[in-house]
């Protein structure tokens, strides 16, 4: 009995042990990966980006200024300072205030011209409206030789200029002389441009004047004088520059100038701009007068006397020959200039030129 156990066990335990070994020669199946929660992967790295701040590109600012004497409009506003992340343009204008004007831009120091200028901001720029108060000039002249003026109070012969700045007061006062005597009252005026100023005299002692002439081409002056008839004007201008030109207008004017008789050769030259001129020489005489008259103009513009004889006459130009009574303003080798309009004003523009 015991050994019929025996036997039955020993065949059990063969069984198991052949079961293990059979499936220990079995190959093994892969194992399973361990398998993790779902997790949302962007919703942490966008939290993460919000608490960095952003990488912002740089801001390009422009700033505008101007100098005493203006502003400066940019895209038609006076905003003084521009900030963009971009490049932009402005359009830049000056804008001088009253007695001032624009002189120039400057652009991060940088020189650049005209008031209006278009400019491309690339980057950080500093830009300068420079303005300044201009000189102007004031040109004072006279209708007569020998005149001064105080101007600013001090003494000027005329004719004088003088420079002042935009919107400054010029004051002239008339300064009256042995001779003559002013027509205009005291002048004062504020610049804003150059300026020409005309100061009108007349003779105290009627019929004295002083001109030049050319002897050799060079100025030399002498003495003039108007003719005492009743139906004869003094000039309303009379002016004499440097060079010799007389500038004369009259209704009707006689002027002798005393040109010497020992300038035996005289050139006139005639500038006719209204009304009629005849030039006239005397000769020697004793109680007789003799003179050779010339209508000049356009026709004639340059007449030569040669003693007193003229000696260069165009084709159709009459001589007139003049005689009579002597009178003490006329004396030998002077000039007689007869200026007449029966309209207005005669005008002339003439320079006497002599040599030995």
């Amino acid at each position: 009995m015991q050994r019929k156990t025996f036997l039955v066990t020993l065949v059990i335990v063969a069984f198991v042990a052949s079961a293990l070994i059979y499936f220990s020669l079995q190959p093994k199946a892969p194992s399973r990966p361990t398998i993790q929660p779902a997790v949302n992967t962007t919703q942490p790295q966008q939290a993460q980006n919000a608490s960095q701040p952003k990488t912002k590109p740089p801001t390009i600012i422009a700033t505008i200024e101007a100098s005493q004497g203006g502003r400066v409009l940019a895209n038609g506003t006076e905003t003084a300072t521009w900030n963009s992340s971009r490049p932009f343009t402005l359009l830049l204008k000056a804008a001088p205030d009253t007695c001032y004007a624009f002189d120039h831009w400057e652009v991060n120091g940088t020189k650049h011209g005209g008031p209006d200028l278009a400019l491309a901001i690339t980057g950080n720029t500093t830009i300068r409206a420079v303005f300044y108060k201009p000189l102007y000039t004031v040109k004072i002249n006279a209708n007569a030789t020998g005149i001064a003026a105080q101007i600013n109070g001090e003494n000027h012969t005329l004719p004088a200029n003088i420079s002042v700045p935009a919107c400054s007061t010029v004051e002239v006062k008339p300064l009256e002389t042995p001779l003559y005597k002013p027509l205009n009252n005291t002048l004062k005026i504020t610049v804003s441009s150059d300026t020409n100023i005309m100061l009108y005299y007349r003779l105290k002692v009627k019929g004295v004047l002083s001109t030049k002439i050319l002897v050799d081409g060079k100025p030399v002056s002498v003495d003039a004088a108007v003719e005492p008839f009743e139906n004869i004007y003094m000039p309303s201008i009379f002016e004499v520059t440097e060079d010799g030109w007389m500038h004369i207008r009259a209704k009707s004017t006689l002027i002798d100038v005393y040109v010497p008789w020992t300038l035996t050769r005289v050139v006139i030259e005639v500038k006719l701009v209204e009304g009629s001129i005849t030039v006239t020489r005397y000769c020697e005489w004793n109680l007789t007068i003799i003179g050779y008259e010339v209508p000049m103009g356009p026709h004639q513009p340059v007449l030569e006397f040669v003693g007193c004889k003229p000696a260069n006459l165009n084709p159709g130009v009459l001589v007139g020959v003049t005689s009579g009574k002597r009178y003490p303003f006329e004396v030998p080798g002077a000039v007689l200039l007869s200026l007449y309009s029966p309209y207005g004003d005669a005008e002339a523009y003439v320079r006497i030129t002599a040599y030995p």
